[in-house]
């Protein structure tokens, strides 16, 4: 920018006292001319003003006013407002200017496009490790992780200033504040674990209450046992003639195979006859049809053997994680403003464990019943006591829809306990829109154009 020659005898921008003459600064007006002292270098856009005449100058409130040109932001003037053809020439010389670039072509583009993509800036990095808190975006951590400095990437961005960093490439820019950051890729690991663990404690404990629910069901429901007795007899009365009586039945292996057995022309299913027989025999048996719908959202679970080993695993990460904020703490001086920094991230993480280990501890207390129940239901059934959880909820699942498929096709009144399950049928639609007393005297019109008061009978003449 160029500075008039001009000077008032004081400080650029310095206020006068209230109520003096204004200065004669470089803003005389010179044959109706103003100049500032500060005028762009480049061409920039004109402002198409209406100009007050000299003559009413000596009068207005401009004459109050003073030239603050010196403490204008020339250069971003400059930036915003330069001409077309000056703007174009400027986005050149921004384009040819070259950035030092020390990451691998590959690498460099792929945390580059990580960055066009996130309104992470990299001179802000630091700020997402400060606070476990902070690091709530699962998807970025997972990338920084990705992105985590090698022992080659400090070696080399150690020896690089800080001075000297506006002049890397943005992805570089981000590689030195991660490297320059302490203990950056430990605290990424540790985020990374606190962002995940409140969210498998919930998921973990849905899916242990979804099983325990099915057990409780199972050990308890008096109707389903009941239902039980009406297949074991029609069971045993089919079975009479090949001498393959029994006094009980696997589960496992009966309840999946009773839609698929069929009577002659494939219309009726021996789950069909067995849902008739109970209906008209004991209809309150199938109250448990509505208490089993949870075994839905059980079946698609993992298996009790995997989420009791989730759980210990959760334990596992919760000790982790104390000791590895504790191994920050201990390694950084205790002096330095990187320990007093640290020492705030190491209370976060504490507390953190301290707040969500008795989540986990309960967790497990839940695991161990689940586990507990489920083979008293094995047992109570008589099934093999290895009997995989997963197989076995899924077998459920499927004759709790089958079931209910052949409820809804009953011929007879459903008892009130799975009334609500029966189609409801719709109302008659009226044709052409007509309202319903319209169709009654229609009916009524048809009835009597079709009775014999309105027919002509055929009758032989009578001789006369």
């Amino acid at each position: 920018a160029v500075v008039s020659t001009q000077s008032t005898g004081k400080p650029p921008g310095a206020p006068r006292p209230p109520g003096a003459p204004r200065a004669p600064t470089g803003s005389i007006v010179k044959a109706g001319r103003f100049q500032p002292q500060v005028i762009p270098k480049v061409k920039v856009l004109p402002l198409h003003w209406q100009k007050i005449p000299p003559i009413s100058f000596k009068k207005s409130v401009w004459v109050e006013l003073e030239d603050i040109s010196p403490i204008i932001d020339v250069l971003k003037l400059e930036e915003l407002f330069a001409t077309k053809q000056v703007a174009k020439q400027i986005s050149k010389q921004a384009k040819t200017a070259e950035k030092l670039n020390y990451l691998d072509s590959k690498r460099s583009q792929n945390i580059g496009i990580f960055l066009h993509g996130t309104s992470i800036k990299p001179s802000c990095i630091g700020e997402l490790v400060a606070r476990i808190k902070n690091g709530d975006n699962m998807e970025n951590i997972a990338s920084l992780k990705k992105f985590s400095p090698t022992a080659d990437d400090i070696k080399t961005f150690t020896k690089i200033p800080e001075s000297q960093v506006a002049s890397l490439d943005k992805a570089d820019q981000l590689m030195w504040y991660m490297v320059n950051t302490p203990y950056f890729s430990q605290r990424l690991n540790i985020i990374e674990v606190t962002i995940s663990i409140p969210d498998d404690i919930e998921d973990i404990k849905r899916m242990v209450d979804n099983i325990l629910e099915v057990c409780r069901v199972l050990l308890s429901s008096n109707s389903f046992l009941r239902f039980l007795e009406k297949i074991l007899a029609i069971g045993n009365m089919m079975n009479a003639s090949i001498k393959k009586t029994s006094p009980g039945f696997k589960l496992s292996s009966t309840l999946p195979k009773l839609p698929g057995i069929k009577n002659q022309d494939k219309s009726v299913s021996l789950l069909d006859f067995i849902v008739e027989q109970a209906v008209l025999l004991d209809g309150d048996c199938l109250k448990f049809v509505n208490d089993l719908e949870i075994v839905h959202s059980a079946s698609a679970s993992s298996s009790i053997v995997a989420l009791a080993a989730e759980v210990d695993i959760m334990k596992q990460d919760m000790n982790k994680l104390s000791m590895k904020a504790n191994d920050i703490s201990q390694k950084c001086p205790p002096d330095s403003q990187a320990h007093r920094e640290l020492e705030v991230f190491v209370d976060d993480v504490r507390s953190f464990v301290k707040f969500f280990q008795q989540n986990v501890y309960l967790l497990g207390e839940q695991s161990t019943k689940m586990k507990s129940d489920y083979s008293k239901v094995l047992e109570r059934f008589g099934e093999s006591p290895n009997t995989d959880s997963e197989e076995f909820l899924k077998m459920l699942s499927e004759f709790q829809t089958a079931l209910v498929d052949s409820i809804k096709r009953c011929n007879h009144p459903l008892p009130a306990c799975v009334a609500h399950l029966k189609p409801q049928s719709k109302p008659p639609v009226s044709p052409h829109g007509m309202k319903p007393k319209q169709m009654m005297q229609m009916d009524i019109a048809s009835s009597l154009m079709n009775s014999s008061l309105f027919k002509r009978t055929a009758q032989p003449d009578i001789a006369t």
